[in-house]
């Protein structure tokens, strides 16, 4: 592949660079890489900082243009250039680059997105949604069938043999 990068690049160097790109992502998909390897590696081949954001996993990753982590910032701007992970959008990867944009932007985003969503794929899922208050008040009804309140637990991730404790807040709902 580095070869054909280099004899390409001879002849046509945009297409030996989008050549080179393809290589390095598929490297990083291959070796398994974790998202924020393939941020970092948009925002150095881009030059310019690239993030991710996945809200339903909690996960965001942004990585400055020389390779540093730096999480600060919100969410995308809308004229940077950015690419959905999931088809309701609700996941996203960017790059942080308005008006000029390079000549491979497109490429490294569609490069990039394709590994981090491999990454994705290999994580546990969603992140676990808050308790829901009816399935608490449940567990802790004492008066509740205890079938009932035992499916209720595990509704909450409590396994049948765990020992758990009931807090009560300062607003009137518990956690357990």
């Amino acid at each position: 592949m580095r070869e054909l990068a280099g004899r390409l690049a001879a002849v046509d160097p945009d297409a030996g660079a989008a050549l080179r790109v393809i290589g390095y992502f598929d490297r990083l998909a291959e070796a398994h890489a974790g998202l924020e390897a393939i941020v970092r590696g948009a925002a150095v081949l881009a030059g310019c900082p690239a993030g991710l954001a996945d809200p339903g996993r909690r996960v965001r990753v942004r990585v400055t243009g020389d390779g540093h982590r730096d999480d600060r910032g919100g969410t995308p701007h809308p004229d940077w250039v950015t690419t959905p992970l999931v088809p309701d959008g609700s996941s996203v990867l960017w790059l942080e680059r308005g008006g000029d944009r390079g000549a491979l932007d497109a490429m490294i985003l569609e490069r990039a997105a394709v590994a981090a969503r491999a990454a994705l794929d290999r994580t546990r899922g969603r992140a676990p949604a808050p308790a829901d208050p009816a399935l608490v008040e449940l567990v802790l009804d004492a008066a509740a069938p205890e079938p009932a309140r035992l499916g209720a637990a595990r509704r909450q991730g409590l396994p049948p043999t765990a020992t758990a404790r009931a807090v009560a807040l300062a607003d009137g709902t518990a956690l357990v």
